[in-house]
């Protein structure tokens, strides 16, 4: 059984109740145990399929209830000692006491079976597109500030605003792990640390990014720190100081290869941040989309490019479109990097109406939609009017991913395949692919 209930945090009952057993028949797709209690659902952390647990109840709800997981009485064949010293503290990898497969298992079953509901037809269910579950992430924001009169730089605690002081991260791409007990170095030494923001660090193709946000200028002795270590550890620089005032202080400006190109991007511009499934994605999607020299291909929400760019070297055109200016004049850059004269560019708001606009008019028989977690339920009437043959749809948000493919089926398009990418092992993220047909 598979519920999608609201990630938000809910208000609790007043009800408090004892600790109660359990057995747990399924988990959910966000590792949370399964059980009845008098034919209400209970969702159970920590808890697995097959184990006997003690819970405490987090909230109580008409439906359903929330517990957590307290004493393991019967333990499951699939639970696994995690990895990392801070699980179960740091907000991230929540799922490592789960199985890798399992946790691949319950995130398809939890898709699947919403999906499959939609309509009579079977859809092929592809096998899930995998990788490594360690040292995976290209992109990590650390959070900084003063705890208990010290300067702390890491990640923050599971629901808290607190900071876990952080020397490694098995996640992240080794060159950023080890960079984290140099940048706690470097930090320790800052002449007024409550200035300090926070830090995001991007490992690109060609180089390391550092960004600094910082509250007001630099001090002279903390700007000469900066630039010593960003030029000690070849790092690409780059400070904000003021709102929207971005300074480029050393280093080459990040790109990532895919497909053959390179793709430029600003440190501040949304990349998919593990790189080898964004490639294996990006490869999936112009292969289902069976792309010609004859096809006009539309790509909504397309950031910088990522799929536009690959999509401008197999068919005729393709016209990309996305709502921040910025990332629009960097893609129609990349495409003149890589001296692509078939695709154009368009800033468009997508959350508006845009039937209007000179690009919406032209032909199109091939879509490409990759929207943000709130989904494409705007654009799909004015797609449906192109009468596009085949709609690639990558989703990161299943719950807006079956409500927009139960439109795309009332306007006569089938759910043909579709296949999960485990883009964040270890956590309740999920990633996917699905085919639309006319």
């Amino acid at each position: 059984m598979a519920i999608f209930y609201s990630e938000k945090v809910a208000k609790k009952s007043a009800k408090t109740t004892a600790c109660q057993t359990v057995k747990i028949q399924a988990l959910d797709y966000q590792g949370l145990g399964i059980a009845k209690i008098n034919g209400k659902t209970w969702f159970i952390e920590n808890a697995l399929p097959d184990e006997q647990v003690e819970f405490k109840v987090l909230e109580e709800k008409r439906q359903y209830g929330r517990g957590q997981m307290v004493k393991i009485l019967q333990k499951s064949a699939n639970r696994t000692e995690p990895s990392c010293e801070l699980y179960g503290k740091c907000g991230g990898c929540q799922m490592q006491h789960i199985s890798l497969d399992l946790q691949r298992e319950a995130k398809q079953k939890a898709l699947f079976q919403r999906l499959q509901k939609l309509q009579s037809q079977a859809i092929d269910f592809q096998p899930m597109i995998v990788g490594n579950d360690k040292a995976y992430r290209r992109r990590a924001k650390l959070s900084i500030a003063i705890q208990n009169g010290k300067l702390t730089m890491g990640f923050r605690l599971q629901n808290s605003n607190q900071i876990i002081p952080l020397e490694s991260c098995e996640v992240l791409e080794s060159e950023l792990s080890k960079l984290l007990p140099k940048l706690q170095k470097l930090l320790a030494k800052w002449k007024n640390p409550k200035k300090l923001g926070h830090i995001e660090l991007v490992k690109a193709d060609n180089t390391i990014a550092l960004f600094l946000r910082h509250l007001g200028a630099l001090s002279a002795q903390d700007s000469e720190n900066l630039w010593h270590f960003a030029e000690s550890e070849q790092l690409s620089l780059f400070v904000m100081c003021e709102e929207n005032q971005l300074e480029h202080l050393c280093g080459e400006l990040p790109y990532y290869e895919i497909q053959g190109l390179k793709l430029h991007f600003s440190i501040r511009d949304f990349i998919q941040v593990n790189a080898s499934l964004n490639e294996k994605m990006v490869e999936k999607s112009l292969e289902w989309l069976e792309l010609s020299d004859d096809d006009r291909v539309l790509d909504l929400f397309c950031g910088m490019g990522n799929f536009t760019l690959p999509i401008a070297k197999k068919a005729k055109s393709v016209v990309g479109i996305e709502g921040v200016e910025p990332m629009v004049e960097q893609a129609r850059g990349n495409a003149a990097a890589s001296a692509l004269k078939n695709v154009a560019f368009y800033q468009t708001n997508l959350d508006g109406p845009f039937a209007d606009k000179p690009w919406a008019s032209e032909p199109f028989n091939k879509v490409l939609l990759d929207p943000a977690r709130n989904g494409a339920l705007f654009c799909l009437d004015h797609l449906a009017a192109l009468q596009p043959e085949r709609i690639a749809y990558v989703s990161c948000n299943s719950a807006t991913l079956v409500r927009d493919a139960e439109k795309l089926l009332q306007f006569g398009y089938r759910l043909e395949k579709v296949a999960m990418i485990d883009m964040f092992p270890h956590t309740a993220h999920l990633e996917s692919i699905s085919l639309f047909v006319k």
